[in-house]
């Protein structure tokens, strides 16, 4: 698959070019043009592109706010009218510009950004000014959190998480991660599912930080619809991984339970780095009732340092009757990724059901072929 840097061609460039133009008929679009590809375009990763093209606007259009914002809110109408959608990854760099210059006229880049974030998310801009201006901002996201455009309300949720992925840190965010209920309280049920899902992803986030708050947040709020029980489920995603009792026990996952006699064999006692460990789970159930099930496996890794660390996987949900006999394969794959690195040594392989570990195996992992 081609790399994502390459939406940025000459095709969207000079389409942004044309775009800008007649929102400011002043711009040497030829030059304008010419700065982007300069070199050393064709070596700049995604972000360093989007990074390069905001730059570029910045230095063909006014440093006037006054004049500047405007300009950008008609570049985005005619961007639209030729057919760019709303909610786009690739036009980020528009609120990036506010980011970059509006910094010390905080009222007025607010502004921009409600309009900008419905045509691409300011997530990721709005860190900034809550590093600079971070009461202000938070103020801020409660009032947009109650705004007529979902992708607004989503920004209040989005922009304000405490763990953001690929977004600037926020000390206090992650700190306090407290502040920002006030906001989740007016969006968890937003009729948006994109917005419901970002106040999942939010949640989310701070159960990592503080697992009692996000319980205690979503607990009183079950039941009210099918859809926003699924938003907040997701919400406490992390929480059901990490064996929480009450939320398994909220969903009727039996935390004290554990199944006679499981069966957990490896295929291999060894697997090599960039292939598949293979392993089987098999059990009678021999109680009279149903009883519903949450099964997952922990992998115990080598670490650089010698130490080990774990992560969790999820094998799935499952609602046991009276003899039934459960059979399950799975095979973890040991591809090498970018996140993660692996070290040859000893591993543990440990079954968990309902948040408890069951049953564990070990198996080494070896260097991969050359």
């Amino acid at each position: 698959m081609e790399p994502l840097k390459y939406i940025y061609s000459e095709t969207f460039i000079f389409q942004l070019a044309a775009s800008l133009a007649k929102a400011y008929p002043k711009l040497e679009k030829h030059q304008f043009q010419k700065s982007i590809f300069a070199p050393p375009w064709k070596d700049l990763e995604l972000k360093e592109r989007m990074s390069r093209i905001s730059d570029v606007m910045i230095e063909f259009l006014p440093k006037d706010l006054d004049l500047l914002f405007p300009i950008l809110k008609d570049t985005i109408d005619h961007l639209r009218r030729d057919g760019a959608a709303d909610f786009n990854f690739a036009h980020m760099f528009f609120p990036e510009i506010v980011q970059k210059t509006g910094l010390s006229e905080f009222s007025k880049s607010m502004k921009a950004l409600e309009f900008i974030t419905v045509f691409s998310s300011a997530e990721y801009a709005i860190r900034v000014f809550y590093l600079r201006h971070h009461k202000d901002t938070n103020k801020q996201m409660l009032v947009w959190s109650k705004h007529k455009d979902p992708g607004v309300r989503r920004l209040a949720s989005e922009g304000s998480r405490p763990l953001l992925p690929w977004g600037l840190g926020v000390p206090d965010l992650k700190k306090n991660p407290g502040q920002s209920l006030p906001i989740l309280e007016n969006l968890w049920d937003d009729e948006d599912e994109v917005v419901r899902r970002s106040v999942a992803n939010h949640l989310n986030d701070i159960s990592k930080l503080d697992k009692d708050m996000t319980w205690d947040f979503c607990k009183s709020k079950f039941g009210k619809s099918g859809d926003l029980d699924k938003s907040l489920k997701h919400a406490v995603r992390t929480l059901l991984k990490r064996g929480h009792k009450q939320s398994l026990n909220h969903f009727s996952y039996d935390t004290e339970w554990s199944p006679e006699k499981v069966s957990l064999r490896l295929e291999n006692d060894s697997v090599r780095i960039g292939e598949k460990l293979e392993f089987n789970i098999a059990f009678d159930y021999k109680e009279k009732k149903t009883r519903k099930v949450r099964m997952e496996y922990l992998i115990e890794f080598v670490l650089a340092n010698g130490k080990t660390g774990r992560k969790i996987f999820q094998l799935g949900e499952k609602t046991l009757h009276p003899g039934d006999k459960l059979t399950l394969t799975k095979k973890h794959n040991f591809a090498l990724i970018t996140t993660r690195t692996y070290y040859p040594g000893k591993h543990k392989l440990i079954l968990v059901m309902n948040g408890k570990e069951i049953k564990e195996t070990s198996f080494l992992l070896v260097k991969g072929k050359k």
